[in-house]
């Protein structure tokens, strides 16, 4: 292995102006550095690199700490995440942590890194408490929970999402409107709060099937699919679907052309995330836009500025949401509605 004494053998200079050209540390004449850099590349010499953090008393790596590593929503917030820190010369670590790997959790919190992003902190909470120091390094989360917080964090409101997600349905001339997602009457829940608030504001009744509850981490297609596919085969009527993610959304309308019907003629179906599937479905998905690969990238840059004792960036940051009109929402009339739930309760 070429050591840096080699490096500087080879250019005609002292191993110490070779360190302080790999570190970007203190004047070196510019054709001294040339000459170090055609001794680097003619050597092909490869620093040591945490031999160089452990001088400089950094690691120059990030643990992303997530409990659903397959949800897409989380898949391209991590890509915003990577693509920051590969722009900063940090290395990046992706953990799927739960409540069955807790002791894995308490080896990643004393793992080598700088700092430590959280996606879904809610649920990481229930098998750690990072509001109380549990952490000893910089923390920045993702945050869409009505709780308060003390940790940096980024923030979207996703009761107001859902909220302007069903008033959007309202808009379009729909009452009949499923809730498609997380829900229970114990535990306070954004989402559905936001569906509620929307319904009730119009003076729209919700009845009890409306309420479509979906356990943990069980937001995804196939379950949306199962979920609207009893409701058609119990023949209760309904003229859309209101999901609480873009995987419930798909497979939502898989479930309505199965049974004959069409999406948006007899049914609509909208969604939240904006994630890739949302383009490609057919037909495509009308959805709430929530910035992922730009929170991802805030995340990285809120972590920095805690690593290096700075403050850019506010502590807390919200991010707003918009709506992608697309194919899936049709608007309607009270004709339509009276003449397709009389059709329903026929069949």
């Amino acid at each position: 292995m070429v050591t840096r004494i080699e490096v500087a053998d080879r250019a005609g200079v002292s191993p110490s102006t070779v360190s302080r050209v790999i570190n970007n540390n203190g004047y070196v004449a510019e054709d001294v550095r040339k000459r170090i850099e055609a001794a680097i590349a003619e050597l092909n010499y490869i620093p040591n690199r945490a031999a160089q953090n452990l001088r400089m008393k950094s690691y120059k790596q990030i643990a992303c700490l997530t409990p659903s590593i397959s949800n897409p929503f989380y898949s391209e917030m991590f890509a915003g995440i990577e693509e920051m820190a590969l722009e900063i010369g940090y290395s990046l670590s992706l953990y799927n942590i739960t409540k069955e790997r807790r002791n894995y959790l308490r080896r990643v919190v004393e793992g080598p890194y700088d700092g430590m992003i959280l996606l879904a902190p809610y649920e990481l909470s229930s098998i750690m408490d990072f509001n109380k120091g549990a952490v000893k390094m910089p923390l920045s989360v993702y945050w869409d929970r009505p709780e308060k917080t003390d940790i940096p964090h980024v923030f979207v409101d996703m009761e107001k999402v859902m909220r302007q997600s069903v008033e959007y349905l309202i808009e379009s001339g729909h009452k009949e409107i499923i809730y498609l997602g997380h829900y229970d009457e114990k535990q306070a829940n954004p989402r559905y709060k936001g569906y509620e608030n929307a319904m009730k504001a119009q003076g729209v009744p919700i009845k009890e099937y409306y309420k479509n509850s979906i356990g943990t981490y069980e937001d995804k297609l196939s379950v949306g699919y199962d979920a609207i596919k009893v409701l058609l085969n119990n023949g209760q009527p309904f003229t859309a679907v209101a999901a609480t993610n873009d995987s419930l959304a798909a497979g939502a309308i898989r479930a309505i052309i199965e049974s004959g019907r069409k999406v948006p003629d007899d049914i609509s179906v909208i969604g939240v995330d904006n994630i890739e599937l949302a383009k490609i479905v057919t037909p495509t998905l009308t959805t709430m836009n929530i910035p992922k690969i730009e929170i991802g990238r805030l995340l990285v840059k809120q972590l920095l500025d805690q690593i290096h004792n700075e403050r850019k960036l506010a502590r807390n940051i919200e991010e707003e949401v918009t709506l992608i009109e697309r194919e899936s929402v049709k608007r309607i009339d009270s004709d339509f509605k009276e003449s397709y739930i009389n059709s329903i309760i026929k069949l």
